[in-house]
């Protein structure tokens, strides 16, 4: 991989991570989702922090169908949290989710598009669900579709 590539990924990590995870715990849920546990496993909220307890959560709560969960497990297969690092898996986990209307997978999956991270690069679909993030006022997305 290339350096590039490489810095580029760390900084669309950082992004992931910041954009999928704000403001979803809520401290006082007394009958926990699956994806709600993935929170607190990947943040440490009331838990020791374990990636791989996160992993194994969302994993769960991605497979009955929660877009939420699918924007995370594919973050954490992006950046190799609790799993090794597979770039297609994160591709496929950000599309569904990103189907499912989820503004920071649509823009993470418009990132991977545009760099070929997981798939071929592809400026025109890249553009496509960058704007669609861009219409939901991700500010991100806004940012970046002024880019391109």
């Amino acid at each position: 991989m290339s350096i590039k590539k490489l810095l580029l990924l760390i900084g669309l990590c950082a992004l992931f991570a910041g954009c999928s995870t704000g403001g979803y715990y809520n401290t006082f849920y007394t009958n926990e989702s699956n994806t709600q546990l993935g929170v607190r496993y990947l943040l440490g909220r009331g838990v020791k922090q374990n990636d791989t307890q996160a992993f194994y959560y969302f994993r769960k709560g991605a497979h009955q169908d929660d877009a939420f969960a699918q924007n995370e497990l594919a973050y954490l297969y992006a950046a190799g949290k609790g799993t090794p690092r597979n770039d297609g898996k994160a591709f496929m986990w950000y599309k569904k989710a990103a189907e499912h209307g989820l503004a920071s997978a649509q823009f993470n999956l418009g990132l991977m598009y545009l760099y070929g991270i997981g798939t071929a690069p592809d400026r025109a679909l890249a553009k496509e669900w960058i704007k669609k993030s861009a219409a939901h006022g991700f500010e991100p997305a806004v940012q970046k579709l002024s880019q391109l």
